[in-house]
């Protein structure tokens, strides 16, 4: 059962208060090994199982900016790929990166634009780095499987599973153009059967908007990210709530999340491996319905206002960043732990976050899915942002 269907099913873990939050990484950092270089802002970032990172972010100079791709154990960083190195195909030179993932064997997977004036060398590849190898598990001259006519055009930002297959959305074109889900694993590049409800136009690219460790849920392109963040939220919340046994005292029981009945619903698509096989599933996240809670028995519990960023804790918890609707700069993050919201940073810890960007959201969030946490939150100067890692006790 994968970590995200713990939740469905109700299992947690009641986590206690959060004790530890410390800087990893700011913009401005000189970056190793690149003698003149510095880190500009930082976004998209990811943990493995072994506190290990992989985020996007710019290297500058005094002539040059750079996109790129960088890791990290925590005690030191490298960069995988940067715009202008030599892509994985001579004649090519990587352009752009979409959100890059990681998983707990340390293999990394990133799609990447290639500039190149070469017909025969790919707009697009979808790359995976085992080792120090980077290499092009599909390109934009490859056919989706058994439709030889057609070619490949466009890829979503990918998700690398524990067992190392690389899961992406991608559209193409020809003879029978079309949209839908690959994976490329063991036995090569396979379709995923998209689940009855979910009709996609030719022009149309799912895109990850979460990721745990071998689940990810998808939207169409265009649709809100930050709706479908808080619609699976709610849907997830919801459920586990409705499920708990014996249901909690109605007296106990609050509202966290208020229903917003103005808001469309978001089509979502969940997709989780499960005994070697990708499965899916369509998700609602019912905007009209408020998310309930249980009442702490320490602390009282406030109705926050937006779901901002969400990661995968412990046995399947949702940790979630969020501000009390009272108090919009007094951000947090929370643990939803089996129909109890557990706040886990203070007021004190959160302070150097809290007062260089007040009310500015946590821009990503991500977790090892056990104790640790790591999330990018602006800096007070201009666009900076850093890289911070908190570790619940």
């Amino acid at each position: 059962m994968s970590a995200l269907a713990a939740v469905l099913a109700g299992s947690a873990l009641t986590a206690t208060a959060q004790l530890n939050t410390r800087l990893l990484l700011a913009s401005g950092t000189e970056v190793p090994e690149h003698g003149g270089l510095e880190f500009g802002p930082f976004s998209s970032i990811a943990m493995n199982g072994h506190q290990e990172i992989v985020f996007l972010t710019s290297l500058h100079s005094t002539r040059t900016e750079m996109r790129a791709v960088v890791r990290s154990s925590g005690v030191s960083f490298s960069v995988v790929a940067f715009q202008g190195l030599l892509g994985p195909y001579s004649r090519s030179t990587y352009d752009t990166f979409s959100a890059p993932s990681l998983n707990d064997s340390g293999v990394v997977a990133f799609t990447a634009t290639l500039a190149t004036n070469e017909a025969d060398v790919p707009k697009a590849v979808v790359v995976k780095q085992e080792g120090e190898k980077l290499r092009a598990v599909v390109t934009t001259l490859d056919s989706p499987p058994g439709q030889a006519d057609d070619k490949f055009e466009e890829f979503s930002a990918p998700i690398v599973t524990s067992d190392g297959s690389v899961l992406f959305a991608a559209r193409w074109s020809g003879k029978s153009e079309g949209s839908g889900l690959f994976f490329a694993g063991p036995r090569g590049l396979q379709g995923i059967t998209l689940p009855a409800g979910l009709h996609l136009g030719p022009k149309d690219l799912l895109e990850p908007f979460f990721s745990g460790h071998d689940e990810a849920a998808f939207i169409r392109h265009g649709d809100s990210s930050e709706a479908a963040t808080e619609q699976f939220f709610r849907a997830v919340t919801i459920r586990s709530f409705e499920e708990l046994q014996p249901p909690p005292d109605p007296q106990h029981v609050t509202e966290l999340l208020a229903a917003r009945p103005d808001s469309a619903p978001v089509q979502m698509l969940f997709v989780y491996l499960e005994n070697g096989t990708m499965q899916t599933a369509l998700v609602a996240g019912d905007p009209s319905k408020p998310v309930m809670a249980k009442q702490s028995t320490t602390t009282a519990l406030k109705p926050v206002g937006k779901i901002l960023a969400l990661a995968l804790g412990a046995h399947g918890n949702l940790i979630f960043a969020s501000a009390p609707i009272d108090a919009p700069n007094d951000l947090a993050l929370f643990c939803d732990c089996d129909g109890q919201v557990n706040r886990l940073t203070t007021a004190d810890d959160f302070l150097p976050i809290t007062t260089a960007g007040p009310g500015k959201p946590i821009l990503s969030l991500t977790g090892d899915a056990k104790l640790i946490t790591a999330f990018i939150a602006p800096t007070m100067s201009g666009e900076n942002t850093a890289i911070y890692v908190t570790t619940i006790q």
